[in-house]
């Protein structure tokens, strides 16, 4: 009997700690504010489901339930998610995306993984354990008037041609895929431009070319031939394909994206740099019409300004993982230069010739 008691004493005080951690409520803080709800938050396989009205309620989205497919629809800005109670697979703008947990119904509600969704629209999520509380962070970007000014100014100058080298390597399921890009551009306004990238991958290299002269848009072939084409024919591009785009973008048709100002030594002169930092939604967005969804990464840019407010060069950083079962992700590094250009663009004859 003494014996009995004894592991009866023990088992007490294994179990009341667990009992103890079994009773506090799972709370959910988004923003520093204590989010209420009706059906307290549950963890399944390691994942904190909460309450799919808390959800919507709390991080913005507008929401429709279709009741026969119990599937739940989450909208914010350019973002919609797609939840299907008791499926692993959930769609984000249209792409499948694997959950580590399927949405749940407790109590008449739909419970939803709150990692998953808030991490899709670009907010920071954490485990507070002492607490047991879900921690939400928006993380509002931070943009520099005099940082966007500056871009402006980039926008709105005068004719400039570009050089430079990226390189790209793209993690495949048959291993990464390394390739060099130098580019060699020519601007005059949007509404006079030359490019050609030169694409070097595994040994082999290859030159494409694209212009707009006098409102005719070309674009030169595998065969180094020039062919005319209407705006309308011009499907939608990739972004990554042309790296004087990513020169070019505009940060505050970016969400999520921060601009900030900064003064940093370069080469021993001291030198204003704007620093352009976009997060997995805002880029999502950027490559909008692209096949690949990305799931986690971020991009960055950095233009580096000289003393009279015109631009020196730009760095790039681009660090991406996507949910494609071919492409797992993608790593882009690289830095373009800019120089005035007082001559004509130096246009091909069969882009000139083709008015006279």
């Amino acid at each position: 009997m003494r014996r009995l008691l004894a592991w009866l004493v023990v088992l007490s005080v294994l179990l009341v700690p667990a009992l103890a951690m079994a009773e506090t409520p799972i709370r959910l803080v988004v923003d520093g504010a204590e989010v209420q709800t009706d059906v307290a938050p549950v963890i399944e396989e390691g994942r904190t489901l909460v309450p799919l009205r808390a959800v919507t309620e709390a991080l913005g989205f507008e929401v429709s339930w279709d009741g026969p497919s119990q599937t739940a629809t989450l909208t914010k800005g350019k973002t919609t998610i797609m939840l299907i109670v008791d499926k692993s697979d959930a769609l984000v703008n249209g792409e499948p995306v694997k959950l580590d947990v399927a949405p749940t119904i407790r109590s008449d509600r739909m419970l939803v993984p709150v990692r998953f969704v808030a991490e899709t629209v670009g907010l920071e999520v954490a485990w507070d354990e002492a607490n047991r509380t879900v921690v939400i962070t928006s993380n509002e970007p931070v943009v520099d008037p005099a940082a966007l000014a500056l871009l402006q100014q980039v926008k709105e100058g005068g004719s400039r041609r570009i050089t430079g080298d990226l390189d790209i390597t793209v993690a495949t399921v048959l291993g990464p895929m390394v390739m060099e890009m130098s580019t060699e551009a020519y601007e005059a306004g949007p509404e006079e431009s030359l490019f050609y990238n030169t694409v070097r991958v595994e040994g082999e290299e290859q030159t494409m070319g694209s212009a707009v002269h006098q409102g005719q848009f070309w674009i030169q072939d595998e065969t180094r031939t020039w062919a005319a084409m209407s705006l309308e024919e011009i499907g939608v591009a990739d972004p990554l394909s042309n790296p004087t785009s990513l020169a070019n973008l505009n940060p505050e048709d970016l969400m999520g994206a921060s601009v900030t100002l900064s003064q940093q030594a370069y080469e021993g002169t001291e030198m204003q740099v704007v620093t352009l930092s976009v997060d997995v939604a805002a880029l999502n967005d950027f490559l909008g019409g692209q096949d690949m969804m990305l799931t986690e990464g971020r991009f960055e840019v950095n233009y580096w300004f000289h003393a009279d407010n015109t631009l020196h060069h730009a760095d790039f950083f681009l660090e991406a993982a996507t949910n494609d079962l071919g492409v797992l992700g993608m790593t882009m590094t690289g830095t373009l230069y800019f120089e005035p250009w007082d001559q004509p663009i130096p246009f091909p004859a069969e882009i000139t010739g083709a008015g006279e």
